[in-house]
């Protein structure tokens, strides 16, 4: 759970020649470990590729200016963001990571005596040596043997040096310290600090069903760890909405204050409500390894209303057009997030994947995109693709450029080659002020400013739509 450890050689020294109190001052400058043994943690994971991690370890009663070593934290750890309590006033806290890899290793060895190894690639036959470290610089290496100083080649295979140990100060993890002014009684210390590398997503699967007027939703929380830390038996809480991050600060800080953590507070999971986010408590506790992804089940609802649209958008500008535009309606799922009675029931953005049965009974998959979020009895409308069986064209037929306003004149002539008479919502988009002037079929304008409207297309026929709108000059001031 914990240990403590005295430099070496220094206890022996103490025995024979400190008297009492000597020994005393040097056994308030122990050296404490905290191994993860024992541990309790509890995970917020949020959708922005964050994650607020609380670690509770037993710790004993601690001597004054007694100095912790954290073991198990976070290599992604935001240092600015570690917050700790129930550890006696803080005196100073400090994040060292110098990372156990190859350039670090050469490094901490420069000036001392290496053993250097050369393949010969001829004989295969390797011959080893030991050489004097002088110099790094880019993919070369200086090293001296026998007053004679020669160059040698990195990372390659021909060349290779040897460690016969690792620096103290290297480590495959960071190191996590503070020092304390001490405790009366041993208890439980509180570590919270923020990290990346630990997030969740939502995918979710849409079932639509054969006539389009119904959907199944069932969300998949994805769960990710790619900290380089594993995660063993963890309470998670799910944070859905999108949280403003602030600049990442320094990547090592000290303090000289006393801190403070602040905690925060199956099939479908109920969400509870924090600060206009959603937070989902899953029941049980997760192990989640580094690399590792899991999937958990959060959101399942049945038979939601649905509704298969086509739309299509165009811009209108006062200017003259001679183009025939050719194009084909987006297909559109339009459905509201579930409004239940007793609770609420938001659905988290996520990527979204729509199956529908065919003719033969077999499940299909028609299209997906990306879902925001969405509270609950909000409309949701998921693009899925193109209509095959729908196509139109578009022409100006008049431009009159007059004195304050220019007047266009235009044709959309719509065609279904389907067996089903569809419904095409149009929308043209303007630049500057305009008004209808005529049309052949009802339009209006909406409250973006968009002129719609709606044609219902037999199968196997088509559907023409005329009008003409008249668009305000811009004056140059």
């Amino acid at each position: 759970m914990y240990s403590l450890t005295l430099a070496p050689g220094f206890r022996g020294f103490l025995s024979k020649a400190l008297p009492l109190s000597l020994i005393c001052l040097a056994a308030q400058a122990q050296a404490l470990t905290l191994s993860s043994q024992g541990q309790s943690l509890t995970l917020t994971l949020y959708n922005q590729d964050l994650a607020l991690i609380q670690d509770q370890r037993p710790l004993p009663k601690l001597p004054a200016n007694t100095q912790v070593w954290l073991e198990g934290v976070s290599p992604q750890l935001q240092a600015e963001t570690l917050r700790i309590q129930g550890a006696g006033q803080l005196l100073e806290q400090s994040l060292v990571f110098n990372p156990l890899n190859y350039s670090n290793l050469l490094e901490a060895h420069l000036g001392k005596t290496l053993e250097l190894a050369r393949l010969n690639p001829v004989s295969g036959q390797e011959t080893q040596r030991q050489v004097e470290l002088l110099s790094l610089e880019g993919q070369q290496a200086l090293v001296r043997e026998n007053n004679q100083i020669e160059s040698i080649p990195l990372n390659t295979g021909a060349w290779r040096f040897i460690f016969k140990d690792i620096p103290q100060h290297l480590s495959p993890q960071p190191q996590l310290s503070f020092t304390s002014a001490g405790t009366s009684e041993a208890g439980q210390a509180s570590f919270s600090y923020l990290t990346s590398g630990l997030g969740w997503s939502m995918d979710y699967v849409l079932s639509l069903s054969a006539k389009g007027d119904s959907l199944a939703v069932e969300g998949l929380a994805s769960l990710y760890n790619q900290t380089g830390l594993d995660i063993e038996k963890a309470q998670v809480r799910l944070m859905a909405g999108d949280i403003q991050r602030p600049q990442p600060g320094p990547e090592m800080m000290l303090r000289a204050a006393a801190m403070s953590a602040d905690a925060l507070g199956s099939a479908a999971v109920e969400p509870s409500s924090i600060q206009d986010y959603y937070l989902y408590r899953l029941p049980q506790t997760l192990s989640l390894r580094h690399q590792e992804r899991k999937q958990l089940p959060l959101i399942q609802h049945s038979a939601l209303p649905a509704q298969v649209l086509y739309q299509h958008e165009f811009h209108l500008g006062p200017y003259q057009d001679a183009q025939r535009h050719r194009a084909q309606p987006d297909i559109l799922l339009s459905f509201k997030a579930p409004k239940l009675p007793q609770s609420n029931s938001p659905m988290p953005a996520g990527q979204a994947r729509v199956f529908r049965t065919d003719t033969q009974g077999e499940l299909q998959f028609i299209g997906g995109g990306h879902l925001p979020n969405l509270a609950s009895g909000e409309e949701a409308r998921l693009q899925l693709g193109k209509a095959m069986d729908l196509n139109l064209t578009r022409r100006q037929t008049l431009f009159s450029d007059g004195f304050d306003a220019v007047i266009t004149e235009h044709e959309i002539t719509l065609n279904n080659s389907g067996t089903e008479g569809r419904r095409v919502d149009l929308s043209a988009l303007f630049g500057q002020e305009w008004s209808l002037q005529k049309s052949s079929h009802p339009m209006q304008m909406d409250e973006s400013g968009r002129l719609r409207a709606s044609m219902t297309v037999p199968a196997g026929g088509s559907e023409i739509l005329k009008f003409s709108v008249s668009m305000k000059k811009r004056i140059n001031r």
